[in-house]
């Protein structure tokens, strides 16, 4: 089934040539940013009732390698915010630049092939296919940017190592914990090298042990591939890790 991934690069970018071996971050001399959002408003009509207000005006920038937590009551527009800065989503109002692109200037193709290879993304829910391996769950955001099976298997294997996951590149996901298949998916957003890591509550869905194993992997990850890091969370403990802590209050980002 992986080879049929491989047969199929979406972004046209099979070219074979050879990828960095760390992030562009590290060659960052005179560039601005990595991310950065100005005015951003997200609202929503519903079929019947008012129009919802959902962000009002965010500001936010992320600098290079640093990392930015994002915290604010259930509810908030947190996922939101994080959408928006992934280029999942489009704001009602406002911009948002990755490495100095404006999202809004770029198609609906153009802006998934820069998320393939700009942004790296962990969510709650570690979404891997369940008839992959884990070698190739990471593995498929590789083959989609175009590289050969043998360079994206080679890079899914050294980052699984990395995670703590070298002896289980062959199991599937329902052959892993909970925290294994996070770790697996911290090793697929990592793949292309990218410049920055979104995480949305990545330890949501674990034990309090295993969260602060799969807090421990993220940051050390964070360090070693010199990505910038915006994650969202509930958990207190994984917020003081970050530089710096931002609460989103009545669709307003502030300082905690």
């Amino acid at each position: 089934m992986i080879d049929e991934v491989a047969q199929a690069p979406m972004n046209g970018e099979g070219d074979g040539r050879p990828r960095p071996e760390r992030s562009p971050a590290n060659g960052k001399d005179g560039a601005g940013p990595p991310l950065e959002a100005r005015g951003l408003h997200r609202t929503y009509r519903g079929v019947a009732g008012p129009e919802l207000h959902i962000l009002r005006g965010v500001d936010f920038t992320l600098d290079w390698a640093e990392a930015v937590a994002i915290v604010g009551a259930s509810g908030s527009g947190k996922s939101t915010l994080l959408h928006l800065l992934g280029a999942l989503d489009r704001p009602s109002a406002g911009s948002v630049r990755v490495g100095g692109t404006d999202i809004a200037t770029l198609s609906d193709e153009e802006a998934a092939r820069l998320r393939n290879k700009r942004i790296g993304f962990v969510f709650q829910f570690h979404h891997l296919l369940r008839d992959f391996t884990a070698q190739e769950n990471v593995m498929v955001p590789a083959l989609i940017r175009g590289d050969s099976p043998e360079a994206a298997r080679s890079r899914a294997t050294a980052l699984l190592g990395q995670v703590g996951l070298g002896g289980r590149l062959g199991h599937k996901p329902r052959q892993l914990s909970g925290g294994e298949q996070q770790r697996v998916a911290v090793a697929r957003a990592l793949v292309n090298e990218p410049y920055i890591l979104l995480a949305d509550e990545p330890t949501g869905d674990l034990d309090t042990d295993t969260s602060r194993d799969v807090q421990d992997i993220l940051f050390e990850m964070k360090e070693r591939h010199g990505v910038a890091l915006a994650v969202v969370t509930h958990n207190r403990e994984l917020a003081s890790k970050a530089e710096r802590v931002l609460r989103l209050r009545e669709g307003v980002l502030d300082n905690v």
